[in-house]
């Protein structure tokens, strides 16, 4: 495909990528797992954090924004399932191309094998097709669109694993979140209800859902607050009644190998997700998309 002049071709982190540019800042989106590895808008500092000891393809980055697809962690599946999935450890291609100008750029993701057969052999069923649109402008949006071309319901978990770079984990706040029962994976699952905006005291991993109300709009709204860095990174979902928090912490980081020991505090994840209880029961025929729309606001 020939690429216009605000999307070109270039090496990042050691990863083939394409940058892409508008007068409103740069992405950089890895053709592995279509990661997005970083967002600066104009003047500004880098949204995502990604780690300098991410591992070599075909390994999952570290980082950036992950695709989990089509499951979650492992939910509903065998505990030899490849987590999160498997197409973030895939080769994926620009497809389509659907507007590209100084001002706004936007472009479709898909696996690069055509039929799937990489998926299938993993346990995807076939049929299962997974795309991703990525609109840079003045903000940034991405939406995981999956199509159920098969014969059989699939129960559909996913999400946007974001790795939101901050000043230090533990000097941040989440606001919108307040008022939500979560679930607790490092407490045995227990569940409990967040009364405040969110602080880190240590490690975390929690999935955060909203309660079923028909009436109730479908987009939420979560807010990253970074008083140290003097901005606001607002985050708005669609197609997703729930949203992960996610930090390693001291003792976690010890143990994983693609992230160094004292690299936690640079980052909070904030995960746009169907989990836990909100998954998508995905009829033959149907889709579904997960949208996530990326600000970045300046603090007085």
């Amino acid at each position: 495909m020939l690429l216009p002049p605000q999307i070109v071709a270039v090496q990042h982190a050691g990863h083939r990528a394409l940058a892409l540019t508008t007068r409103h800042g740069k992405a950089v989106i890895a053709l592995h797992g279509a990661h997005l590895l970083s967002w600066v808008p104009t003047g500004q500092r880098d949204v995502f954090w990604l780690s300098p000891a991410s591992l070599p393809e075909p390994a999952a980055i570290r980082g950036g924004v992950p695709v989990c697809w089509p499951w979650f962690a492992k939910q509903g599946q065998s505990s030899t399932a490849l987590q999160h999935g498997p197409v973030r450890n895939l080769a994926w291609r620009v497809v389509t191309i659907h507007a590209c100008s100084e001002e706004a750029i936007s472009l479709t993701f898909e696996p690069v094998d055509p039929s799937h057969l990489h998926l299938t052999a993993v346990g995807v069923p076939a049929g299962l097709l997974v795309s991703l649109r990525v609109t840079l402008g003045q903000t940034l949006t991405q939406t995981l669109q999956t199509q159920n071309l098969g014969h059989a319901p699939f129960v559909l978990s996913q999400a946007l694993h974001s790795y939101y770079a901050v000043s230090h984990a533990q000097s941040v706040s989440i606001e919108g979140i307040q008022g939500l029962r979560y679930t607790d994976r490092l407490k045995d699952l227990s569940q409990d209800i967040q009364s405040t905006p969110f602080v880190l005291l240590q490690a975390c991993d929690r999935t955060y859902e909203h309660a079923v109300k028909p009436l109730e709009p479908q987009s939420r709204r979560y807010t990253l607050i970074d008083e140290n860095w003097q901005r606001r990174i607002v985050l708005e979902v669609e197609g997703s009644r729930s949203v992960v928090v996610w930090n390693p912490g001291q003792a976690t980081a010890r143990h994983m190998v693609d992230l160094p020991d004292a690299g936690w505090p640079d980052f909070m994840c904030i995960e746009a997700t169907n989990a836990g209880s909100d998954v998508i029961n995905l009829l033959p025929g149907e889709s579904h998309m997960l949208t996530q729309h990326v600000k970045n606001e300046l603090s007085c």
